[in-house]
């Protein structure tokens, strides 16, 4: 079962043609590409519904960043309305059916609906950042760099890592006018000794203590290094 929210991309004369379709979904609203794209950096949804009707003039280029998020979230193209039913269409992986069935299949947590390549559920942003780090309970904080993250973990450069499963401090430096203090978990190492991977470990976050402006800026970073 989804507990994500679903996404909803349609002008705002639209949006309201829609009103009966998500009636008791919990569904976030925008009518911006822009909008849509920073929503499923920052908090991914279960899918994104895009009105035909809406986006057709905007051309695939306007669409493309949604494409190119590379997270395995399902992007559904939906036509109908003003008395006609709701067909939704999905290119990866390829569906085609009634908008209501396709909600209720993805809300369920119909494993089909996964992206047929695309794994990752979270957008991975190339950003390098100095980094602060220390195992909770230790005084010490030890150095480190990232080069990529996300909002649920990042990738510490580091000859000196904990242990897997042992929790830790970050303070993230070079990335937002303040440094941003989050918590979060070891999961898999790699160690020098280990062959020609970059040492270092891998930290999945606790998502309560991810601020909003560190999700903010990761949307916003990834927007702008596509339009560069």
């Amino acid at each position: 079962m989804s507990t994500r929210p679903f996404m909803l991309l349609a002008s705002p004369e639209r949006l309201p043609l829609f009103d009966e379709v998500f009636e008791g979904l919990e569904c976030i609203r925008v009518s911006t590409v822009l909008d849509a794209v920073k929503h499923c950096v920052s908090n991914p949804p279960a899918a994104v519904m895009m009105d035909l009707a809406s986006t057709l003039h905007a051309g695939v280029s306007e669409t493309a960043p949604l494409y190119d998020l590379g997270i395995d979230l399902p992007i559904l193209r939906c036509t109908g309305g003003n008395g006609q039913p709701w067909i939704s269409m999905c290119q990866a992986p390829f569906k085609r059916m009634p908008l209501e069935q396709a909600l209720v299949e993805i809300a369920g947590g119909d494993a089909s609906w996964k992206h047929p390549v695309n794994l990752r559920r979270f957008v991975r942003v190339n950003q390098n950042a100095r980094v602060w780090f220390r195992k909770t309970g230790d005084e010490e904080w030890l150095r480190a760099n990232c080069q990529s993250m996300s909002v649920s973990g990042l990738f510490l450069l580091t000859l000196h890592p904990a242990s897997i499963g042992s929790p830790i401090e970050l303070r993230i430096l070079d990335i937002t006018l303040n440094e941003v203090f989050v918590r979060g978990l070891i999961v898999w190492i790699h160690h020098w000794e280990d062959g020609p991977h970059i040492p270092g470990c891998g930290v999945n976050f606790e998502p309560n203590t991810v601020p909003d402006e560190f999700r903010d800026y990761l949307a916003n970073s990834f927007f702008s290094r596509r339009h560069s």
